[in-house]
């Protein structure tokens, strides 16, 4: 069968305009997310009025012609009710949008008056207020889609994911769960804690109701929430750096942010100002590079410090204050310091809110322009006595590789130890190439760095 070009022209035409609704416009990019007001997980009990906030991540980046959005299109499942007058907001950025709400069965159309067509990425959200279903849903699926001008969507469903930025439900379905309000929590106690901290120590048997995920703690007569706990099984927190006065704590079992139980028998408690030493330091490590002295510690094990302090000599050094941070364990500090012949001590202080302070952690670093201690002994349990330091400053002015040798009374040579530039000091244990400790007696060592050296005496005694 023959047929024309204009005929084929025409049935194309009427393929693309039936079809228009699958055309896929790669050039906008979103991801979306929906949460309900007061709850961050994407849990509501049934029959109850909730804002549903929708988060729109859109990339108009690289929008074309025809990609202009003029309609936010949200389907919304059985059993929700939404009306033209339960669109609350609509923002771009934090900007309100003028909008002309539309339903048109369980599809909500969100008309923009302006529509969208710079290039910009952005931020939207759009707050509704609804009725959740009378039956309970494992899985409530809302769908969002972007239309143009002429009405034509604007690539796919929009992915879920998270939009905004946060570990909330980061989908775009919502569970529904039964309206049914858990029991009220019983043997809750609140107790100060003995040692001087201002901390309050909160304790309570755990619901029995399987459905119930976590607890709020509330602290204050108007039942602010403190802390939200997460698990049925938690039975216990501490409530840390509680100020100084009389406090009401009572605590509340939910089965979503939205369905909570009724508030248990409130705590009364008189807490007093902090008078606890915090916990000091571990692991006080020192390392010296030319005129770097460098400082690491472990972060002490109390809960309440802001800040530690490092000291020389007992006397704090410059910018020698350095803030906690919570989410370290572990702390350097970089301090620029030529270190003086003899003996210095560097310690670390931790403090709390208050000012208290722990008991200083030290390290005490020997500096000498010839081997120290001599004599010594390497059978001692004593660190400062069971190993000799041959200092780099034996040989002033002089840079290259860093070495000492050690020979017996009849020339052999005992033990070569090396170290990069870097090094300031080479200690020895008393042992010789084998690892046995040689016999007792008088040495003669070595210290050469690049093409210098000097020579001298130690006494190895058992």
């Amino acid at each position: 069968m023959f047929i024309n070009y204009r005929t084929l022209k025409l049935i194309f035409f009427v393929i693309i305009g039936c079809f228009s609704e699958l055309v896929i416009w790669a050039a906008v990019t979103s991801m979306g997310e929906i949460n309900a007001r007061g709850d961050d997980r994407g849990i509501v009990p049934t029959s109850s009025n909730v804002e549903l906030i929708f988060t729109l991540n859109i990339d108009r980046s690289r929008a074309e012609p025809g990609e202009e959005i003029k309609t936010i299109e949200i389907t919304i499942p059985p059993g929700f009710t939404i009306g033209v007058n339960d669109v609350i907001s609509v923002m771009r950025e934090q900007t309100e949008l003028d909008v002309r709400p539309e339903v048109v069965g369980r599809i909500l159309r969100i008309v923009l008056v302006k529509e969208i067509g710079d290039f910009s990425s952005s931020l939207y959200q759009v707050v509704l207020r609804s009725k959740t279903p009378d039956a309970i849903t494992q899985t409530a699926k809302f769908k969002v889609i972007l239309r143009n001008l002429q009405d034509i969507a604007i690539g796919e469903y929009i992915k879920p994911g998270n939009a905004d930025g946060r570990p909330n439900n980061n989908d775009f379905s919502l569970q529904i769960i039964p309206n049914i309000p858990p029991d009220p929590i019983i043997n809750f106690e609140a107790k100060v804690d003995e040692n001087g901290e201002n901390d309050v120590y909160l304790s309570w048997l755990p619901s029995k109701d399987q459905d119930v995920t976590g607890y709020f703690i509330y602290r204050g007569a108007e039942e602010e929430i403190l802390m939200t706990l997460n698990g049925r099984e938690t039975k216990q927190t501490i409530d840390i750096n509680v100020p100084v006065g009389s406090h009401r704590y009572s605590i509340r079992a939910f089965k979503s942010q939205l369905l909570k139980s009724m508030a248990s028998q409130s705590q009364v408690i008189t807490v007093s100002v902090d008078t606890a030493d915090p916990l000091p330091i571990i692991n006080l490590t020192i390392q010296t590079f030319g005129e770097t002295v460098k400082l690491i510690w472990v972060s002490s094990p109390s809960r309440d410090i802001k800040k530690y302090q490092i000291l020389r000599d007992e006397i704090l050094v410059p910018d020698g204050e350095i803030l906690s941070d919570s989410k370290k364990k572990e702390y350097e500090f970089d301090y620029q310091y030529r270190l003086p012949k003899g003996i210095t001590i560097y310690s670390v202080l931790a403090l709390d809110e208050v000012g208290n302070k722990s008991k200083s952690t030290t390290q005490t670093i020997r500096i000498f322009e010839k081997p120290y201690p001599n004599p010594f002994t390497p059978l001692s349990d004593n660190p400062d006595f069971n190993k000799i330091s041959f200092p780099k400053r034996a040989l002033k002015d002089v840079k290259g590789q860093f070495s000492v040798s050690i020979f017996n009374l009849n020339g052999t040579l005992v033990r070569t130890l090396t170290a990069d530039a870097l090094a300031t000091k080479l200690e020895w244990d008393g042992k010789n190439e084998a690892g046995s400790i040689v016999e007792s007696g008088i040495y003669v060592y070595q210290v050469k760095v690049g093409d210098v050296f000097s020579t001298g005496t130690v006494v190895l005694a058992k």
